[in-house]
């Protein structure tokens, strides 16, 4: 027997060997089917469970015994039927990731300093005013005040976009925020990511070390992840 359509609608080789057994065997115990397709007892079990869950065997019990029994095959129908109405109960969600997976995404690499500026302007290319810029800043004990001199001029540029910019730092980092009024700060001692900048669908990597490298992402999707991360701490604090 063929059975490549029983396989297509998602029956493994193991589950038609069972099912067809049941067939020919009529009301039988496991010990008749494994005989009879030759599979091993794990498989058995494994596979008869999936059956009585897709509603294409059933069982009763006598005494201690399970006695198993094959579905009419005219059930492969109700079980197409239930397949179907699962599939379009979810076909909304499954055409609004498809819309998600065709926006833009993309990634740039920058490096050396004037990439970084070049990255950073990027990040905000585009956002209006009241756009929130979230971030979380680097931390180099050797280059902390160096790199948060290098952010106060980015400052002015997100003020005069009018971005609401919020940021949490390490607590240790408090005394090089505190001039920068402009910025929404929080503050903890709990471990928290560093160098990343969000801004609507951009998402900035940092990494300062002797020679500056970035990593611009732009994808909605993967952006989104992060906000929620982050605003979720900045709520709890």
């Amino acid at each position: 027997m063929d059975t490549k359509a029983l396989e297509g609608i998602g029956l493994t080789k193991g589950e038609i060997s069972v099912y067809l057994a049941l067939l020919e065997i009529g009301a039988c115990t496991a010990g008749d089917v494994i005989k009879k397709a030759g599979i091993q007892n794990s498989v058995f079990h494994f596979c008869i469970n999936r059956l009585i869950e897709k509603g294409i065997a059933s069982y009763v019990k006598k005494g201690k015994v399970r006695v198993y029994k094959a579905a009419d095959p005219e059930n492969f129908l109700s079980y197409l039927k239930d397949k179907e109405k699962e599939i379009e109960e979810i076909l909304p969600e499954l055409k609004s990731r498809q819309k998600t997976i065709k926006e833009k995404e993309d990634v740039e690499i920058f490096e050396g300093i004037n990439g970084i500026i070049s990255l950073l302007n990027f990040l905000i290319e585009g956002a209006k005013s009241g756009d929130e810029f979230l971030f979380f800043p680097p931390y180099i004990e050797e280059k902390n005040e160096e790199i948060q001199k290098f952010y106060e001029r980015y400052d002015w540029k997100r003020k005069k976009k009018g971005l609401v910019v919020k940021g949490i730092a390490p607590n240790s980092l408090k005394d090089l925020f505190s001039k920068r009024k402009y910025l929404k700060m929080k503050f903890t001692n709990f471990p928290i990511p560093e160098n990343i900048g969000m801004c609507n669908d951009k998402m900035a990597m940092i990494s300062w070390g002797e020679k500056p490298k970035g990593i611009l992402i732009q994808s909605k999707q993967i952006v989104e992840k992060e906000r929620k991360f982050f605003n979720k701490f900045w709520n709890i604090m």
